[in-house]
């Protein structure tokens, strides 16, 4: 049998854990408005859906594409840094994909993983440059397979910190309205390069 203090420090720590998962919840919520709204500017004939955790929306582009804005996490010893991350797919990734990443000094995309020179010159045209320069983005990854194209987006808004030890509450930066824009914009020109 267990003692009653046992079951008190089971109930504490249930409730401090569904306290986090509510609050995280919202605040994940709150940084999915503006993306969704992005969204249903951008794709008005199509259904934005998302999960009942909002960690995720999602909108399909046609059969075979998807575009997603959701969060990626990074695990600390005494904390979680949770960046928003847009995502847009067409095709099949495998493992093999070939990894470009954007060097925002450089303005230029190099291959960091069996990808070619061609391929990286033709992902770092204009557009790219002009749309990637203005949005504020802390990471932009392109994986290319001959099956289909991947582009990652990772904004420099939208990041929650979240201390656990001592207990704080999450720092939330919303994106704003024309970075969300600017990020569809960038990969959806990426996707159809």
């Amino acid at each position: 049998m267990t003692s009653d203090a046992e079951n008190q420090r089971r109930r504490s720590r249930w409730g401090l854990r569904s306290r986090a998962r509510r609050l995280y919840g919202s605040r994940r919520e709150r940084l999915l408005v503006v993306p969704r709204q992005a969204l249903e500017r951008r794709f008005t004939a199509a259904r934005v859906t998302s999960d009942d955790d909002n960690r995720w929306l999602r909108v399909g582009l046609d059969p075979t594409s998807i575009l997603e804005v959701g969060f990626t996490g990074n695990f600390r010893m005494f904390g979680a840094l949770i960046d928003t991350q847009w995502t847009a797919r067409t095709g099949i990734i495998d493992s093999a994909a070939s990894r470009y990443d954007y060097r925002f000094d450089k303005k230029a995309f190099r291959s960091s993983s069996g990808g070619n020179e061609a391929t990286a010159i033709q992902l770092s045209d204009a557009t790219t440059r002009r749309l990637a320069g203005g949005s504020e983005l802390k990471r932009l990854t392109v994986r290319d397979t001959d099956g289909g194209r991947m582009v990652e987006v990772v904004p420099l808004a939208g990041t929650i910190t979240a201390v656990y030890f001592p207990p704080m509450p999450p720092y939330t930066v919303p994106l704003k309205a024309t970075e969300a824009d600017d990020h569809i914009s960038l990969l959806l020109h990426i996707l159809r390069l």
